[in-house]
């Protein structure tokens, strides 16, 4: 809600910048708070850094979908992000999907198709 209001202020690119760089003020002030322990393995940087890379261009892309679209499309396809991470583990890192799991994914598609059927009507 908050995000479709600031974007009839805002391109969608300005208010990710802005989003995250009052994230990035709050994570400084935490780390000076609990201390300046930070730790460092590259492989770990590495991946890190390429979570902050897609989620900064699926944020944005978020944001453009928010204006584009009516609010209601972007959060029935945004809420379909678990299923997303679900499979990918199932996928990529061979985790165990379970019958609950597949069928909320099932329906989590199949209500997605009936919402872009009725769209069309």
């Amino acid at each position: 809600f908050l995000p479709k209001l600031a974007l009839r202020k805002l391109p969608p690119f300005h208010m990710t910048l802005y989003s995250y760089g009052i994230f990035l003020m709050g994570s400084v002030v935490l780390q000076a708070f609990y201390g300046f322990h930070i730790d460092f393995n590259l492989q770990g940087v590495l991946l890190a850094m390429s979570v902050g890379v897609i989620g900064g261009i699926a944020q944005i892309l978020y944001n453009i979908s928010l204006r584009t679209n009516t609010m209601t499309y972007a959060i029935v396809i945004t809420s379909l992000y678990p299923a997303v991470a679900t499979l990918l583990a199932f996928c990529v890192l061979g985790e165990a999907l379970m019958m609950r799991q597949t069928a909320g994914i099932v329906l989590g598609i199949f209500s997605l198709v009936l919402m872009v059927k009725a769209s069309d009507r």
